[in-house]
């Protein structure tokens, strides 16, 4: 074992101690939240599929976030039902654990989701928890994919007219929409139904988001998976020709190579669909501050649109993926924007989001990269930290994406903004995971909730 995989393991092992230990919750997370007990479960969950006697400790966490689903309601994948099936999905891949729980989960999120679809945006325009990963049918439909692709006869029946539903769903979202008179793409945000004030402010004309947590590479991961497991529905791979060619036309270039803003407002998008653009000098700060995050950067982007490219064929879209990852290696400042350790704006997430794109593409180079910054993580373990890192996060939430505003640190256990996630992206970079060294790698489950798997 190389000394940095030896570092990386022994700081897995840290965060997997302090996350098996009594602690009581954090005061912003419940426990069926990503962000609470169950984000925990869910990286124990990974890390026993490599060590079977993780299992305990992983039903620890489990065992009362499932007790504490009791009149909770379903807020996407982020809180309630699903992040709790996700754990439990984890753990049934090492054998069939949690079986009448998954059952009760899985028709629970079914029935969920056809209800949440019914009662769909009256367009044109929708809001985020219309479509995205996080709040919206994405997330959850990628756990519905799991249930009919890995599930039992009880699973499949209750998951699969959900998941249909959810890939007609966003076939109806990559379709334009006109907006005075003008078509623009179907998952446009109107000022009306932007999350915040602020986002109000910045975007009166509403927006169109680009990225993997919020924006449309998310629905484009899930329709080219769906796909690669044998569901689809009419339209299908029209929708993912529509999105990953709009993604493509949408990339900037600086010196370096590719690059993404995050979020478009309606006119400049208007702007872009008349094949007017930016010049190398005028690419936004913005584009750079998010390239190496998971929730809007370029790396999730590439991500989606490499799957995109390997499923039709467009060789295009792959080779751009991967100079935008390549890019993202030489470009100034990369790694110092992110927000500190964490999966979604930060260092794990752009690990993990670089990881899968260097196996996906098999590019050696990217992985070595990968190695270098595990390591980097891994000294970066904190042991005045309840789990062993901190979450970056802006003092001011309601203008995430813009440069400049004032961090504070936040204790998380959880999965998206904790130590869970930094634990489970250093495990998947580890040669065979955390268990014998050379062993066969098990490819991770655990970042299916990033739409990355």
């Amino acid at each position: 074992m190389t000394t940095a995989n030896g570092l990386i393991e022994a700081t897995v092992e840290r965060v997997a101690t302090a996350l098996a230990a009594p602690w009581p919750e954090p005061p912003r997370a419940a426990p069926v939240s990503l962000e609470g007990r169950i984000g925990a479960a869910l990286f124990l969950a990974e890390l026993a599929r490599h060590d079977p006697a993780r299992l305990s400790a992983a039903h620890d966490q489990i065992a009362p976030a499932a007790r504490a689903l009791a009149g909770t309601a379903s807020a996407g994948l982020s809180h309630g039902p699903a992040p709790v099936l996700a754990a439990v999905q984890t753990v049934a891949r090492i054998g069939n654990h949690y079986q009448r729980v998954r059952h009760t989960l899985t028709t629970h999120l079914a029935s969920d989701q056809l209800a949440r679809l019914a009662a769909g945006p009256s367009g044109p325009g929708v809001g985020w928890s219309d479509y995205d990963v996080i709040t919206g049918p994405t997330g959850t439909g990628r756990l519905l994919l799991a249930a009919v692709t890995e599930g039992d006869p009880v699973e499949r029946a209750a998951a699969e007219p959900a998941l249909l539903a959810t890939l007609d769903r966003l076939v109806a979202l990559a379709r334009p929409v006109t907006v005075d008179g003008q078509p623009v793409p179907g998952w446009w945000v109107p000022s009306d139904r932007q999350a915040t004030a602020g986002d109000r402010r910045v975007f009166p004309r509403g927006d169109v988001n680009l990225g993997l947590a919020h924006g449309i590479a998310g629905p484009l991961a899930l329709l080219v998976r769906s796909a690669e497991c044998g569901f689809t529905v009419a339209g299908q791979l029209d929708a993912v020709h529509r999105i990953a060619g709009w993604l493509a036309a949408r990339a900037d270039h600086d010196a370096y190579g590719p690059v993404w803003e995050p979020r478009l407002g309606l006119d400049e998008e208007l702007t872009r669909a008349r094949g007017e653009r930016p010049g190398p000098a005028e690419v936004s700060p913005h584009s750079a501050a998010f390239g190496g995050a998971w929730c809007y950067g370029a790396v999730g982007i590439a991500n989606a649109l490499f799957r995109a490219s390997r499923l039709t064929g467009e060789g295009d879209w792959g080779r751009l993926a991967l100079r935008s990852a390549h890019a993202l290696r030489h470009r100034p400042g990369v790694l110092e924007r992110l927000q500190g350790p964490t999966v979604c704006h930060g260092l794990a997430g752009f690990l993990q989001s670089l990881f899968r794109l260097g196996r996906l593409a098999e590019d050696a180079v990217l992985l070595d990269h990968c190695t270098a910054i595990a390591e980097q993580l891994a000294e970066s373990w904190d042991p005045t930290a309840a789990f062993g890192y901190r979450h970056v996060a802006p003092a001011d939430r309601r203008r995430g994406w813009e440069l400049g505003q004032p961090l504070g640190l936040e204790e998380n256990p959880g999965i998206l903004e904790g130590a869970a996630g930094v634990a489970a992206a250093l495990l998947s970079v580890l040669p065979g995971g955390a268990g014998e060294p050379g062993a066969e790698r098990a490819e991770p489950v655990w970042d299916r909730v990033l739409l990355l798997s």
